[in-house]
């Protein structure tokens, strides 16, 4: 007989006379007689004779499952709370119930449990703490949320509290991808609010974290674990976000929300983000203003996604009033510009081109209707005169023009020539017509200052490091262009500007500018005339007989004899 079979054999009665009754003396005998036939079955006792035996702590362990799980409810709390059982075999028991039975069983079991531990003088129920974190940790997620109804029925709300808080403890074991099911599970119970104060828990949990960042399990890994876990099991739900918003509904709870939301976008890492483009395209001044007041000092990086987020709305009486917070808050003030520049610009979705005049308008009468800084709107028709991208040159001229004071619209054309002509000579080829547009509309509305502003700027290439011969190409270019518009004044003045210049261009420069205007320009006495009073005075003869050679070897030879002339 194996050692297994003679335990069980004496288990069954002490004596060891009914080898085939298993354990069901358990359900037979009272608490107290169990107890001591299970304690000298565990010491190696036998209790009818009182003669030594082996110890069998097995034997004696799977007894006290067998009580756990045959006898009634009552007969455990009994036997757990009035000193029946040790500490640790009350709290085997009770744990093994709540495991084995059904969900219902075991929540009538805490519930009577707590009752019993928790007196009018005392807060400790440790027996039931035990029983709930190992229903949180080792049954199923349907079962834990089906647990937590039950209680709730119940009205046992601090054992619901309970569980949630062991089910999201740190060291509860359970993954992220658990309580993404067991939030579900809840709602799917009816218990929306249980599922909120789950992820709430959840969340906190990992903002502790935060201060204990190990590689490849800080907050910002948990968070997307958790985002990615909601999002999978979800996929047409934004559930923190949702959640997030219902928390804002709890005025009394907004300052905590708001922080912790400051805490779990600083957290991420770099790249897009759900829950900053959420946040910066849904909330309210009252909760944006105080977040990206917040990020401005914790995580600058993040304060810019969340802002070029805001500045992609559509409402322009909403930004206005956004500006005019901003603008007003002291962590934020001096970023007021750059906010303006991702409103003009539409922030993230900048591929829609920028906001068109009417909008800005509009931006502009908000403003002043929601008594913004004056100085607000300043900088508002400044920074759209500035954004060239994707802009008519219509457009620039109207905007430029908007500008009221003086030396700011200098300052503006200035920008504008200078992004213009970078564009340019970055390879954009669309830009030669801008520019172009651009000038004929400043000569419409007989702005000469902004002109010569704007030549100047193409002529001069003060831009170091680009291509020397991409800027001679532009040159060419506009000059072209300006001639076949009719502003032929404008494209000589360009010219001149460029030929005179010898220290820059050389005599294979003045060749590829000739070959571009002299269709243009071929019979006119004053195309030769330019050349003469430009190219024809360079002061070194080296260089200009260089280019004398260079125009006849290209078959210019009118434009040769101008300069050799």
């Amino acid at each position: 007989m194996s050692g297994r079979d003679h335990g069980a054999r004496h288990a069954a009665d002490g004596t060891g006379d009914r080898p085939d009754s298993g354990y069901t003396w358990v359900t037979a005998c009272g608490i107290g007689e169990f107890v001591r036939r299970m304690q000298a079955i565990r010491e190696g006792e036998r209790p009818a004779t009182d003669t030594s035996e082996p110890p069998r702590p097995a034997t004696a362990m799977r007894a006290l499952h067998a009580f756990a799980v045959e006898r009634p409810t009552a007969d455990l709390i009994e036997a757990a709370q009035n000193g029946h059982f040790g500490y640790r075999d009350a709290v085997s028991v009770l744990a093994t119930a709540a495991l084995c039975r059904s969900v219902k069983e075991a929540a009538d079991l805490t519930s009577r449990q707590w009752e019993a531990e928790s007196g009018p003088s005392s807060g400790d129920t440790p027996k039931t703490d035990d029983i709930i974190r190992d229903i949180a940790r080792q049954r199923t997620v349907p079962d834990v949320a089906a647990f937590v109804r039950e209680c709730r029925t119940l009205g046992k709300d601090p054992l619901v509290s309970k569980t949630l808080c062991a089910f999201t403890h740190r060291s509860s074991g359970r993954r992220n991808l658990d309580k993404a099911l067991l939030y579900l599970a809840l709602r799917d119970e009816d218990c929306a609010g249980e599922a909120a104060e789950l992820l709430r828990r959840t969340l906190a949990a990992i903002d502790e974290d935060a201060t204990e960042r190990t590689a490849g399990t800080g907050p910002a890994e948990q968070l997307d674990d958790l985002v990615g876990a909601l999002h999978e099991i979800s996929p047409s739900e934004r559930i923190l976000e949702e959640w997030i918003d219902g928390q804002l509904r709890d005025l009394g709870g907004v300052s905590d929300t708001i922080r912790l939301v400051v805490r779990l976008i600083a957290g991420r890492p770099p790249g897009p983000d759900t829950l900053a483009a959420h946040v910066g395209g849904a909330w309210g001044r009252y909760e944006i203003i105080p977040l990206c007041a917040q990020l401005s000092t914790r995580a600058p990086e993040k304060c810019v996604l969340v802002r070029e987020h805001l500045a992609s709305r559509r409402d322009v009486r909403e930004l206005a009033e956004i500006v005019a917070d901003w603008r007003a808050s002291e962590n934020l003030a001096k970023t007021t510009r750059e906010l303006l520049k991702d409103i003009v610009a539409r922030g993230t979705a900048r591929t829609d081109g920028p906001r068109p005049l009417g909008d800005l308008d509009d931006l502009d009468r908000s403003l002043r209707h929601v008594r913004a800084d004056p100085e607000c709107g300043r900088m508002l028709r400044l920074v759209a005169a500035e954004h060239v991208d994707g802009r008519s040159g219509a457009d620039l001229a109207a905007l430029l023009h908007r500008i009221e004071r003086r030396g700011d619209r200098w300052r503006a054309a200035q920008t504008i020539a200078e992004r213009l002509t970078a564009r340019a000579l970055g390879a954009d080829s669309e830009v030669g017509g801008v520019l172009v547009a651009y000038i004929g509309a400043l000569r419409e509305a007989r702005d000469a200052h902004t002109i010569d502003t704007t030549l100047k700027e193409v002529a001069d290439f003060s831009h170091s490091g680009q291509d020397h011969r991409a800027w001679v190409a532009l040159i060419a270019d506009v000059a072209d262009r300006l001639h076949r518009a009719g502003l032929t004044a404008d494209g000589t003045n360009l010219l001149e500007r460029c030929l005179e210049n010898e220290q820059r261009v050389t005599p294979e420069d003045v060749g590829l500018v000739v070959r571009r205007l002299r269709g243009a320009m071929a019979e006119s006495a004053h195309w030769r005339a330019l050349l003469s009073a430009t190219v024809g005075r360079w002061t070194d003869a080296h260089q200009r007989d260089g280019a004398v050679r260079e125009l006849r070897a290209a078959g210019f030879h009118a434009e040769a004899a101008a300069v050799d002339g």
